[in-house]
């Protein structure tokens, strides 16, 4: 699907770019025959008229001039007009021409009697393969007929070449653009197929994550609806317990999935501003205690002095509450874990060090990934999605979340956040 969104996209830009370049070229074509055709209508009036009142007008010789021969060649020589005269009797014989011009007197005669011919006074023909331009002009008090020419020769040629050099060009540009386009195609659907690849992977988890709580919900169930008729509530306790714990995770599961789609839309909002660290850490901590003494895990603080923070206190003690929860979890029984918090420079720290079983480094990178287990028997609880939610809210407050581990002694997560 991507190859054939990337060679679409590559198309469509070679395309835009190739018709861009044809409207350019042709505009320029066309600009560049609108300003020839006048500055030709316009010489051919004015040497019309000098010649009318001039009678010993006389136009220059077309040969290059040898004192001062071109120094530079450009890659499209501009043309040179090819400008002259002659003076017609009413009988078409001629009676006056002037210098420089470029066909011989029997082609010249020739062609006269085809500008004669021709009802417009001002035309265009082809002579012999040679683009000629006229302005033909009736003499009145000597009933005789003047004609201008330009012999558009080089002209053509000049416009050829521009022609060709025009197709050169768009040419190599098109296939330029074809390989810029499909190298930048390939980054420009990268984070679309990124982008797929995790919302397929979320479905997938997501999927997974829900299932295994239903299943266990409908299993008790069933025990539940096969025991005798005779049994109390007190004898099934047992499954409904299961039920509950189930749909207590399944909860959980779906506030943090409903969490995670609103994050990812800029819908979470956080509401910023001072308050205490230090006692919303002593807050944070408080409810776990009663687990922890369950477990014979020590849970203390390390809070040397009061600290004020900028932040979102709900949020933030959201954060500490699943980094404290998932210690727990991963702690052994006799082991501790420490919550603290320090100001240092313009920053202000949180740390949480258990001493548990620790993360392998393999593990260490992907952790704050979505559904990411290092446990992947999920006898330890936990969907996976609380440390990508920690991270996303650190990063909100313009911090950064780290962890540190080593297998069989313990894990410390480093909160750092910006004091304003």
């Amino acid at each position: 699907m991507f190859k054939k969104l990337r060679l679409k996209l590559t198309l469509i830009n070679v395309s835009v770019i190739v018709t861009l370049f044809v409207i350019l070229s042709v505009s320029l074509y066309a600009l560049f025959k609108m300003t020839s055709n006048q500055n030709t209508m316009f010489m051919l009036i004015k040497i019309g008229n000098e010649v009318m009142y001039n009678q010993k007008f006389q136009l220059p010789s077309q040969q290059k001039n040898k004192d001062h021969p071109d120094q530079i060649t450009d890659l499209i020589r501009p043309p040179k007009p090819y400008f002259f005269y002659v003076k017609v009797a009413s009988d078409g014989s001629i009676i006056m021409q002037s210098t420089g011009v470029t066909i011989t007197d029997s082609q010249l005669s020739t062609l006269i009697n085809t500008v004669m011919s021709n009802p417009n006074n001002y035309a265009s023909v082809d002579f012999e393969d040679i683009p000629f331009t006229y302005l033909r002009t009736d003499l009145p008090k000597e009933n005789d007929t003047l004609i201008v020419f330009n012999d558009k020769s080089e002209e053509k040629e000049h416009m050829n070449q521009l022609i060709t050099h025009l197709l050169l060009v768009g040419l190599f540009c098109s296939l330029l653009s074809f390989f810029a386009s499909f190298f930048m195609a390939k980054h420009a659907i990268k984070p679309i197929q990124t982008s797929l690849e995790q919302q397929n992977n979320f479905v997938s988890d997501a999927s997974h994550e829900l299932r295994t709580p239903i299943t266990i919900i409908q299993t008790n169930l069933d025990i539940i609806k096969g025991a005798p008729n005779h049994e109390t509530i007190a004898e099934n306790k047992k499954w409904l317990n299961n039920i509950q714990d189930e749909t207590t995770c399944m909860t959980e599961l779906i506030n943090s999935l409903l969490f995670l789609a609103r994050a990812d839309v800029n819908q979470q909002l956080m509401e910023k501003e001072y308050f205490q660290l230090n006692l919303m850490i002593l807050n944070a901590v408080h409810p776990f205690e009663v687990i922890a003494k369950r477990n014979n895990i020590t849970l203390t603080t390390d809070i040397n002095s009061p600290v004020t923070a900028l932040g979102d206190s709900s949020r933030l003690k959201q954060v500490l509450t699943i980094l404290i929860d998932n210690a727990l979890r991963h702690t052994p029984e006799h082991g501790s874990v420490v919550a603290g918090c320090h100001a240092k420079d313009d920053f202000i720290y949180i740390t949480l060090t258990d001493t548990g079983e620790g993360i392998d480094k393999k593990h260490l990178e992907k952790i704050f990934d979505r559904f990411y287990q290092v446990d992947e028997s999920r006898h330890k609880g936990g969907s996976g999605l609380g440390l990508s939610m920690a991270k996303w809210i650190v990063e909100k407050h313009g911090g950064a979340i780290s962890v540190k581990s080593t297998l069989g002694k313990g894990t410390t997560f480093t909160i750092k956040l910006p004091t304003k």
